[in-house]
Parts: structure tokens; C-alpha cells; sequence
């Protein structure tokens, strides 16, 4: 399942590692385990303190005197600034102390859940008297340590145990794209799922970004029938209604209906600047969902569905097929408000 990682600062710091071969093969297994090559990554990295914590890190990065520390650290931040998620600063400012910087992660874990807090070994021996599920780097090495941590997962089949699981980008995404073919409005189908992924993802703290939230669902069949336009109205009435009753004053949802879907995806980013100075959708992570709990499935007792992150150059082709702004084929698009 994808997890937030929260770091002091000072796991990059060569003066507080006094074994330097035990500091690089755990600066190896971070790697590894957190970016791995042929797969998804399963981790979303904090920046903490407003965004801060990155520069700080890489700050004590540039310091390192051992190359192949160093290049490991580079390594890692390198992919981090890929995965970034955004912590509002919620204490004083913590410099380059190390102590300091896990207090700040685990109070904005108390706003909202941090996965794996991690500290220099001399940090923890301070914070674990504080904090009971504060972890330290030398933890890395302990496959319990990643117990949970994969780019694929067996899901359970209930509604609100589907949509915790993606309260990872529900929080931190600043636009959302949920696409199945199944929501009618109501009734056997997948509304209110999406119904409270929608409810999840609005109801973030008011520090976090605020999103932008995308259904996209199968509209009526046989569109040259001439009833067809009645019936994609009936379509988007019902869904769009249903919809309403999720939201709150102000917020808004978009609903994009395609003349056929076949895959569901969860589909998640941040924006980011063009050369040109223009806002841009980036997308950062998606979700291959094998099969959605529906209202039925909650009275029922059922084996687990499958659900994976989806690598790089899925996400990339499911981005740009539906999520774009020129994106195309689709047959009716609107806003919904409150």
C-alpha cells in the first residue's frame, strides 16, 4: 500500500553517522525499497515545514565529504522531489536540529497520519521516549520495517475500508480523477463509492491544498438512437444530483462521461509551472482498482479484489488519455456545485 515517509534531516547528515558502511548500506536499502526499478514506487515523501524540509536536507547533502554517501543521498532526494508532498509548518522553525525536525513530523502526524517517521539513531534515542512509533534508520535492514509497503495489495470488499486506503491522495492531491464505468446515480452500482472518495478528499485540513476533483463514468449506449439525447440527460441528472448531496457550499465537482469505459483507475497529482510560466497538471501516482465495493458487497462476506500502483508509463498513458486538458472522446463534460 502507497505509505508517507517523514525523514529528519539528519539521516543525510555525515556527522552524526559514525559507522560510515553501515550508514551507506542503510542509505542503499532506503533506495531500493523506497524507488525500486521495476515497479511503481510505493512511497510519497513529507516536506515538511511548508515545503522546507527538501532544501534543508539537500543543504547537508552538499556537506557530505564521503562520494559515495554522498551520491547515495543525491540518489535519494533526487527522486523524493518526485514524489513531494506537501506539510504545512506547524511549529517554530527547526534549523538543522534533528530532534527539532521529528517533533515538527510528529505533530503533523497528529493532523494526519505519517506512515514511517524516521531519525538518526541519536535522534530516536530522544523521540522514542516521546513517541512510541517513531522509527530509526537502523530499522531499514528489518523487513518488518516495510511490512505493508507495496506497489500491489489485496483490498477488502467494503466502501469505507477501500476509500481509507486511498486517503493518501485524497489528502495530498491537488486535482483527483476517478474513472469507472459503474456510476449511475445510485442503487448497484459504484456511486457510493465515489461518493465518499469524494467526501474524503474535500474533507482534507484546512492547511492542505484545496483539490480538484474529476468523476469520469460510461454514459448511455447506442448514441445514434434518437432517444439518445434524452437519455444522456437522464444520465447526467441522476449522477450529477447524487453527486450535489456530497458536496458542501462552494465546492464543486467535474463530470466527464465516455461513450465506453472498460478499466477502473484512480488517477492523482500536483500542478506544476511550464517553461512558459503556465500552471500545469503533473501526474504523480494512480491506482489500478481490479474491482470497486458497492453498498451490497458491505452486507457480504467476500475474498479480497487486487489493486495496484500503476508504473510510470501506465500512469502516463492513462494521464494524457483522460486527464489532459485536450483529452478527447468523451461525450458530455460539466461542473457540478453546491
Amino acid at each position: 500500500m502507497l505509505a508517507e515517509f517523514a525523514f529528519t534531516p539528519s539521516i543525510f547528515d555525515e556527522a552524526v553517522h559514525a559507522d560510515r558502511e553501515t550508514w551507506r548500506d542503510q542509505l542503499h536499502d532506503l533506495g531500493s525499497y523506497m524507488f525500486p526499478k521495476t515497479a511503481a514506487w510505493p512511497v510519497m515523501i513529507s516536506n515538511l515545514y511548508g515545503g522546507s524540509w527538501h532544501n534543508t536536507a539537500l543543504a547537508m547533502v552538499k556537506a557530505i565529504q564521503d562520494s559515495r554517501a554522498r551520491i547515495l543521498c543525491q540518489n535519494i532526494l533526487q527522486n523524493a522531489a518526485m514524489t513531494l508532498v506537501h506539510r504545512p509548518a506547524l511549529g517554530d522553525w527547526p534549523g538543522e536540529e534533528a530532534i527539532a525536525w521529528g517533533r515538527e513530523a510528529i505533530t503533523s502526524h497528529g493532523t494526519e497520519p505519517i506512515e514511517r517517521i524516521i531519525a538518526c539513531k541519536p535522534a530516536h534515542e530522544v523521540l522514542s521516549q516521546e513517541c512510541r512509533f517513531i522509527r530509526s534508520i537502523d530499522e531499514v535492514h528489518d523487513a518488518g520495517f516495510w511490512n505493508g509497503i507495496s506497489s500491489q495489495w489485496p483490498q477488502a470488499f467494503k466502501i469505507v475500508d477501500q476509500v481509507q486506503s486511498l486517503r493518501k491522495l485524497c489528502v495530498h492531491s491537488e486535482f483527483l480523477c476517478l474513472i469507472t464505468p459503474y456510476i449511475k446515480g445510485g442503487g448497484d452500482d459504484e456511486t457510493d463509492f465515489a461518493l465518499a472518495l469524494i467526501k474524503s478528499t474535500l474533507q482534507r485540513p484546512s492547511e492542505f491544498h484545496r483539490p480538484e476533483i474529476e468523476i469520469h463514468t460510461q454514459g448511455p449506449d447506442n448514441p445514434s438512437s434518437s432517444d439518445f439525447p434524452q437519455r444522456l440527460n437522464n444520465v447526467v441528472q441522476n449522477v450529477s444530483g447524487s453527486i450535489r448531496s456530497a458536496l458542501a457550499a462552494g465546492q464543486k465537482v467535474r463530470l466527464v462521461l465516455w461513450p465506453r469505459l472498460l478499466d477502473r483507475y484512480l488517477i492523482a497529482g500536483v500542478y506544476t509551472e511550464t517553461s512558459d510560466g503556465k500552471r500545469a497538471r503533473s501526474p504523480r501516482w494512480g491506482v489500478a482498482m481490479q474491482h470497486i465495493a458497492r453498498r451490497a458487497d458491505d452486507r457480504e462476506t467476500k475474498p479480497p479484489t487486487s489493486w495496484s500502483l500503476l508504473p510510470k508509463n501506465q500512469l502516463g498513458a492513462e494521464f494524457q488519455r483522460y486527464c489532459v486538458g485536450g483529452a478527447t472522446g468523451h461525450i458530455h463534460a460539466s461542473v457540478i456545485s453546491a
